[in-house]
């Protein structure tokens, strides 16, 4: 198995962000890819499916690059799959860009995912930001309109049902959440968690720890 570098997983999450595909590799690419999972299609061009290209822009981080470069070479349906993935490791079923358009009379609304588990209910607006000028109160400014949506969301179970197939009538617990590429601690402001995409899997494992701090939302659904 060859070397993996940083400089190989910047080169293919590079070339793979507009199609994820990679065509005419050098042998030694082309070794790296087969070590690290991709697949080659019969027309020749590796195939970098979203979930190999969030693996290895996790993999570049944890062997030294720059998570702002990193940020720059994803596309942000990558890192709301990421943000599903975890969520569904974690026994939640999950939906990505819920959106509900505006009127003349209504505002329009999108959470970037939504997991559900039992009761529980799970509004996620993911930030793909690295380190970034003024990013304290851009992210409380984040939180507090993802506490509005999600208060919002109760309005829309309905139509969270249809999308996942299902939602047992009951009375549920909306809990929001701002998840970033930032390397700090989880911190709460206004109610609202503010967790980095690193410790996403054990705050979910843990969420319990949090519960008085957080800013739910109890609504009833009949369906």
């Amino acid at each position: 198995m060859p070397e993996i570098a940083i400089f190989d997983l910047m080169k293919i999450l590079r070339e793979s962000k507009e199609d994820n595909c990679l065509n005419e590799v050098e042998n030694r690419l082309g070794d790296v890819l087969r070590a690290v999972g991709a697949r080659k299609l019969e027309s020749g061009m590796w195939e970098i499916e979203r979930s190999l290209r969030i693996d290895l822009a996790l993999r570049a981080v944890s062997i030294g690059a720059e998570i702002e470069r990193v940020v720059n070479l994803m596309t942000w349906k990558d890192f709301e799959g990421f943000v599903a993935n975890i969520l569904a490791e974690n026994d939640y079923r999950c939906v990505e860009s819920f959106r509900k358009r505006g009127t003349s009379e209504t505002k329009g609304m999108e959470i970037d995912v939504i997991g559900h588990k039992g009761i529980d209910i799970i509004a996620v607006d993911a930030k793909m930001w690295g380190s970034r000028t003024g990013k304290s109160s851009a992210l409380k400014t984040a939180a507090e309109k993802q506490k509005e949506r999600t208060k919002r969301l109760c309005e829309m179970l309905p139509r969270l049902s249809e999308k996942m197939g299902g939602v047992a009538s009951g009375r549920y617990t909306l809990t929001p959440l701002l998840v970033t590429w930032m390397v700090e601690e989880v911190i709460i402001h206004d109610g609202v968690p503010i967790v980095p995409v690193f410790n996403l899997n054990s705050f979910l494992q843990d969420i319990a720890v949090y519960e008085d701090m957080i800013a739910t939302s109890t609504c009833v659904y009949e369906g």
